[in-house]
């Protein structure tokens, strides 16, 4: 199988897992009187922020894989993985922006615990994953097709 395909399914699949999670655990610290236990809120919610979020995140998945698959040909993998975190924090970042200054919104906090759990999920994927470089018998039979 593709060595792009399989990295980029495992950061995809990092940020599917884990954002959900950390967005409910930011957004239960930020709850000034929590009625509810943390753990009782995780196991409420979880399944259903993690189904939104792979739905929602399916065309990301297919445009992260298509980067990762055009960079990797021709690029190193330190050199991909620098601009695959530019990308993911300037796609996270311009809603932040977007809401906080054209919107007034006054509660900062908020917005971050929206955005920031996939920023830092999906950038911990891009550099706890290892993207391998595409060996020699790989691009000649790709070059070929």
């Amino acid at each position: 199988m593709n060595r792009s395909f399989i990295y980029s399914l495992k950061v995809w699949l990092l940020m599917v897992i884990i954002a959900p999670l950390l967005h409910l655990v930011l957004s239960w610290f930020i709850i000034e009187n929590p009625e509810i236990s943390l753990i009782a809120e995780i196991q409420k919610d979880y399944i259903i922020f993690a189904d939104m979020v792979l739905l929602l995140t399916i065309p990301f998945a297919f445009v992260f894989w298509g980067a990762v698959y055009s960079l990797s040909k021709k690029r190193e993998p330190f050199y991909v993985k620098q601009v695959l975190t530019i990308a993911i924090l300037i796609i996270t970042m311009l809603p932040f922006f977007e809401l906080l200054f054209e919107k007034k919104v006054s509660a900062v906090s908020s917005i971050a615990v929206i955005i920031f759990p996939y920023s830092i999920t999906g950038i911990a994927g891009i550099w706890l994953h290892k993207l391998e470089s595409p060996e020699p018998e790989e691009e000649t039979v790709e070059e070929q097709e």
